[in-house]
């Protein structure tokens, strides 16, 4: 590897008090073993327990660190895009601080260095969810492999290794429903995926609720694919087809038969199945209306309310080589 290669390294924190210490001290000690220039950049979303008094104090001792704070609670995915849009490095890693091994982030950048693009990472042993949580995980992972395009595998979290070329085309990428394991996949970049095994850091291990991981599914699809809308509409036409074949049918009763009794059954029957097609067309097409509108807002995906560095940063150690390796030339 070039001497003078930059990595950067961003992790998003979500009321990580706790375990920052530990954790930006273990990182901090791989980086400077293995690397000449690097840089962390620590992104809180917003925490609202002790994580920023602990960074600040962190920062007077570890060096080439920088903290960044949103001004509220944007979401994991915008954290993380706030700190890959921050970094500077000719490769920059994303991990979750709270189970990715920051011992394998050497390995996980020499294979996206030789072979470029971008480099997933997926845990052999993921988070434990409850068996329907899974059964409807494993689904959401095959519709998703066979209409995106993608290959999402269970596991594929957080941490991965990006080249610049790549970060650079994921900033071009300013959708407001971020959901970066689907985004890296579509840029067309070569990518390649990475076993490792997390190590839990916290006592019990963070999950998102069943609400929230369904709302990023609804998210998902609707910011990326067509398919749903595209079932709608389908049944909607089935259903105007089904309506008109009654119809007629309801005319050819009228014409053959004189003493034709007002059905209630058969009337309350047609009159349900059209307003569960108007029901289920409302809400699909409610979830794109709401996609588009937040595109059209163009709104910024974040806002820094608070922003502190180390004493020494990246740019200081690279002043002070550019230095050295000058006056080491002039005496040479």
């Amino acid at each position: 590897m070039d001497p003078h290669t930059v990595i950067s390294v961003v992790a998003p924190l979500d009321n990580d008090g706790a375990i920052l210490a530990p954790f930006l001290t273990d990182l901090s000690r791989v980086m400077e073993g293995h690397y000449r220039f690097f840089e962390i950049i620590l992104v809180d979303d917003g925490s609202s327990d002790d994580t920023r008094q602990t960074a600040e104090r962190l920062l007077r001792d570890i060096p080439r660190v920088r903290y960044l704070r949103l001004s509220r609670s944007f979401g994991r995915e915008v954290a993380l895009s706030a700190g890959i849009e921050s970094a500077i490095g000719d490769y920059v890693v994303t991990l979750d601080p709270t189970g990715d091994p920051v011992e394998a982030i050497p390995e996980l950048v020499t294979v996206c260095r030789t072979n470029g693009g971008i480099v997933h990472g997926v845990a052999l042993n993921p988070r434990l969810r409850s068996g329907v949580r899974e059964f409807l995980g494993n689904l959401f992972r095959r519709y998703c492999n066979r209409r995106l395009g993608v290959e999402l595998k269970r596991g594929a979290e957080d941490f991965r290794a990006m080249s610049r070329q790549a970060v650079n085309a994921l900033l071009q990428v300013r959708v407001q429903s971020r959901y970066l394991r689907v985004l890296t996949l579509t840029l067309g970049y070569h990518h390649e995926f990475f076993p490792y095994r997390r190590v839990e850091r916290l006592d019990q291990p963070k999950a998102g609720s069943f609400a929230t991981e369904t709302a990023t599914a609804i998210d998902l699809l609707a910011a990326n694919t067509r398919h749903p809308l595209r079932v709608v509409t389908l049944a909607g036409l089935a259903g105007a087809g089904l309506n008109l074949i009654y119809a007629c049918y309801v005319v050819g009763i009228y014409l053959v038969k004189q003493n034709v009794a007002a059905g209630w059954t058969t009337l309350s029957l047609q009159q349900s199945g059209m307003f569960f097609f108007i029901c289920l067309i409302l809400a699909v097409l409610s979830e794109y209306v709401g996609t588009i509108l937040g595109e059209v807002r163009s709104r910024p995906l974040y806002f820094i309310g608070h922003e502190a560095n180390s004493s020494v940063l990246l740019e200081d150690t690279v002043q002070s080589s550019i230095v050295k390796e000058s006056k080491e030339e002039v005496a040479s």
